[in-house]
């Protein structure tokens, strides 16, 4: 459940790419909400390393060194926005 709720954060990121208007705020706030599911900021690298190492599995072959690069970028990204998200909900509590 957890991994289908992270393929579709990667996936709306990815969809919303061409409207930063609104997909700033959203990733923004998704990454505020994770103030209640006590995560850290280091969660974000291991979880990063854990579907990087899933992609391979599931891909194989095809998981080449460009769609690797592809995905590194849209999930730091990703991360980054979340985790300022974040910090930004921690500071207010």
């Amino acid at each position: 459940q957890l991994f289908g709720r992270i393929i579709t954060a990667v996936g709306s990121a990815v969809a919303g790419i061409h409207d930063m208007v609104q997909l700033m705020p959203m990733l923004t706030k998704l990454g505020a909400r994770h103030i209640n599911y006590g995560v850290s900021e280091d969660h974000w690298k291991v979880l990063g390393e854990a579907l990087d190492m899933t992609l391979h599995d599931v891909l194989g072959d095809a998981y080449t060194a460009e769609v690797q690069q592809a995905w590194s970028l849209v999930y730091g990204f990703t991360s980054a926005v979340m985790i300022e998200g974040l910090r930004d909900a921690i500071a207010r509590a």
